[in-house]
């Protein structure tokens, strides 16, 4: 238990770094957040931070909690928490919408392929509080497959020494609580599943060793992206004819350095992993453009949504792809996705991981408060994460669960602990 604690904090840098930092307290409550996830335990995990991440009135506080507190709802949810991002004045939005204005769309997954097949590294990021790009993680991982890619790398997955957890993923085939951090949300739980059905091979290549404090916030980034690019090039290594699919959150994907801590530039993995390896990475960014609460890409999405038709695309300009925002220049391909629709209650790109829709038997919805509803694979272990979950409150509208249509399944209802007298 305490060993998986301690990874699961090493991820939360890269979520946090722009957060003051916390204090012991504000530690204490993320890691018992933490340890009811490790149980299973959603609802009590998002409860803990929710009292921390809003005021008396109701309003998100900004910082390390409303973060956390965003990404234990989603798994619960699968949706974005809020509505689409709202135009921004900066000027740089402005800028960044006035030039994908003029270019013109690809479909996404198209380009990946093609760009992938003279490489043998894709990295992709995601942006954590958005389960829709673990769905879309999916759509590239099935992509890749028939060009040869078989190695998934992903930056949440559980690193030590003897790596057990790799060994007991890789035989189990599914992912379970102990896995990894953010693979135990479903749909990033899912993407793993289906992954290794289609035969990847999981590999972790997290920093084991956060190495203490005293060290400044740029220290610790370029100490952990030098732990990571390191191992992912000993893999690369010890199988020179690998192809590996590499999954991170944020600037993890940079393969140039970019705008740091301070007034200078920080290298993240890509860009190391490119200089040991000499490989020329795919590098694929998917979370500038995403859907999340930011202002700066209000303007760009409204005009991103004329242009999309429904599906995934890339901007390019002539045969140029178009990047804006922080990673232009750092980055092969910014992908953009369409705003989720709701049907049924539910996220319409659920389907496109071939998922049905099922109701919800009328047992299971909650005459007070809130439940959650859980539908697991028959035959997977205790601790295996579920496929699905739905938060259902009572008197509202009871949404569907998604679910594959050909395994057997198993639901269960999870209601919160009582508060303590």
């Amino acid at each position: 238990m305490i060993a998986r604690t301690a990874a699961a904090v090493l991820m939360l840098p890269a979520a946090v770094m722009a957060q003051d930092g916390p204090s012991k307290a504000d530690w204490d409550a993320i890691n018992a957040s933490m340890k009811q996830l490790e149980q299973g335990r959603y609802l009590d995990a998002a409860d803990i931070l929710r009292p921390l991440a809003f005021d008396a009135a109701g309003k998100p506080k900004p910082g390390i909690f409303y973060s956390q507190w965003r990404e234990a709802r989603t798994r619960m949810t699968a949706e974005p928490i809020g509505p689409e991002p709202q135009p921004s004045d900066e000027p740089e939005a402005k800028a960044a919408a006035d030039r994908l204005a003029t270019a013109t769309p690809r479909d996404a997954i198209a380009e990946i392929v093609a760009r992938a097949a003279k490489t043998r590294v894709v990295i992709l990021n995601e942006d954590h509080a958005l389960p829709r790009d673990r769905a879309f993680a999916l759509e590239v991982a099935r992509a890749l497959r028939p060009l040869g890619y078989s190695v998934l790398a992903a930056e949440t997955f559980l690193n030590v020494d003897d790596h057990a957890p790799m060994v007991r993923l890789a035989k189990d085939g599914y992912p379970v609580h102990s896995s990894g951090h953010y693979t135990q949300d479903p749909v990033f739980g899912d993407f793993v599943r289906q992954s290794l059905a289609m035969g990847y091979r999981p590999v972790a290549y997290e920093q084991m060793d956060s190495g203490g404090g005293g060290l400044s916030r740029a220290e610790s980034i370029a100490r952990r992206e030098e732990a990571q690019s390191s191992n992912l090039a000993k893999v690369l290594a010890a199988d020179p004819q690998a192809k590996m699919f590499v999954y991170v959150g944020h600037s993890h994907v940079a393969e140039q350095p970019i705008d740091g801590y301070g007034n200078g530039k920080q290298s993240w993995m890509a860009t190391l992993l490119k200089a040991k390896t000499g490989i020329d990475p795919l590098t694929i960014d998917q979370a500038t453009l995403g859907q999340s609460t930011g202002g700066y890409n209000g303007h760009p999405r409204r005009v991103l949504a004329t242009k999309a038709s429904g599906r995934s695309i890339a901007m390019f300009d002539g045969d140029r792809p178009v990047v804006v925002g922080q990673y232009a220049g750092a980055v092969d391909l910014q992908v953009y996705h369409p705003a989720t629709r709701m049907v049924k209650g539910r996220p319409d790109w659920l389907a496109a991981m071939g998922r049905k829709p099922m109701v919800i038997p009328a047992g299971f919805v909650p005459q007070k408060g809130e439940r959650l509803v859980q539908v697991f694979i028959a035959g997977e272990s205790d601790d295996a994460i579920p496929v699905d979950q739905v938060l259902l409150r009572a008197g509202e509208d009871v949404p569907s669960l998604m679910v594959p249509g050909n395994r057997p399944l198993r639901l269960v209802m999870q209601d919160p602990t009582p508060a303590k007298p």
